[in-house]
């Protein structure tokens, strides 16, 4: 899978761009707020149809034209992938509304109207930024975020069942509150338990499976980027204390998932929510044994976080016979040189990669002879020749 051309249109800080990347790395510099970050994020939005760094979708309108009739930024992209010639156009049309500026957002797929979630993963991409410390020492919330939009990239399933769990959680945690209240049955439970046990099972059991692959997957590329430290990676579904180990069977977790669900009633009525299931499991990591969100360094953390999202890329590529494109914002930040060392070996042979740094000189020699060298400033993009950065 390759990404040959990126077009913008009033989106973040770019009025109009077009970009063709080419094979192999392409390492984008320039100073902070020139764009760097909103271009990788721009192709991060094709793969999964979400935004990064917003509260709103029309954040990523551009702000000189907020105020114009209908305002609209668009995101287009054109790929070659295993099965064959892919254009993406994402559309996020902006109105006034009562409380600002409100956007919608629309997608074709090769010209033709698609629901979004018909679009993720289309294209498929990993991207590391340096928030993705959040990962480990944030809230679960993140960390479910991550695995729902790396399994929704290659599991349209998936996306379903999530999107559904969604909505009956909120039915049944109306409906809890309500019995607490006196105003409905315990009998009445039984429907959304069901409909919940069903999608609950299928998450439960994807999330066991990918989760173990991508625990191998993240100590084998940690070990290659910091060979004294061991990483463990580690399940922990919300189902009364079950192992993530006995959840991999879709009906079997099901099954497990309603009995909890009936033997916890008394529990979700007193709190007025459903207090176990898929959104709520978390991620834990370790370092040497010690929770890597109390005990390592932010060097450390940086490294765990990198060494997740090269697992992620070698996931996907896995599922989806190609890889994936590589999206790295400023990755050797807070890293000493042996560090970044390792992690440009890590990275330096894939298929295609998008790197951002304020200089160029954190690059060896070696690596930037191969890739391709561009200048952003302002919104704008430049080819950098050789003897520009030597």
């Amino acid at each position: 899978m390759r990404l040959l051309r990126l077009r913008l249109f009033d989106y973040r800080n770019f009025h109009r761009l077009d970009f063709s990347p080419g094979p192999g790395a392409s390492v984008l510099v320039g100073a902070n707020a020139q764009g760097k970050t909103n271009l990788l994020e721009s192709a991060y939005l094709l793969a999964t149809m979400r935004e990064l760094r917003v509260e709103t979708e029309a954040q990523i309108i551009r702000w000189q034209v907020v105020e114009d009739a209908i305002p609209v930024a668009r995101v287009v992209g054109e790929a070659e992938t295993t099965a064959g010639a892919l254009k993406l156009e994402v559309a996020v049309v902006g109105r006034q509304g009562s409380n600002g500026l409100v956007a919608s957002k629309t997608v074709k797929v090769n010209g033709v109207p698609k629901r979004l979630s018909d679009a993720v993963g289309r294209l498929t991409a990993v991207m590391f930024t340096a928030a993705d410390i959040d990962l480990i020492t944030g809230t679960p919330s993140s960390r479910r975020r991550y695995i729902d939009i790396t399994l929704s990239q290659v599991d349209r399933g998936y996306v379903s069942a999530r999107s559904r769990l969604e909505r009956v959680i909120a039915q049944r945690n109306h409906l809890l509150k309500r019995i607490r209240e006196g105003l409905a049955r315990r009998d009445e439970l039984a429907f959304w338990d069901a409909e919940l046990a069903r999608d609950g099972g299928y998450l439960f059991a994807v999330r066991a499976v990918a989760l173990s692959e991508l625990a191998l997957l993240a100590a084998e590329a940690h070990a290659s980027l910091a060979p004294t430290e061991e990483l463990r990676l580690e399940y922990r579904p919300q189902l009364e204390g079950r192992a993530p180990d006995s959840l991999s069977n879709a009906a079997a977790a099901a099954e497990a998932y309603e009995q909890a669900l009936r033997r916890g009633i008394s529990r979700d009525v007193a709190a007025g929510m459903t207090l176990q299931g898929p959104h709520r499991d978390d991620i834990a990591f370790f370092l040497g044994g010690m929770p890597a969100s109390g005990f390592a360094s932010r060097a450390q953390q940086r490294t765990i976080a990198l060494a997740l999202r090269l697992a992620e890329a070698r996931l996907l590529h896995s599922r989806r016979g190609e890889p994936p494109l590589l999206l790295l914002d400023d990755i050797l930040s807070e890293m000493d040189a042996g560090r970044a060392r390792s992690v440009i070996e890590a990275v330096s042979d894939y298929d295609q990669l998008l790197v951002t740094a304020t200089e160029v000189d954190r690059f060896p020699r070696q690596f930037l002879d191969r890739a391709n060298v561009f200048s952003v400033d302002a919104g704008a993009i430049a080819p950098l020749s050789a003897p520009a950065y030597r």
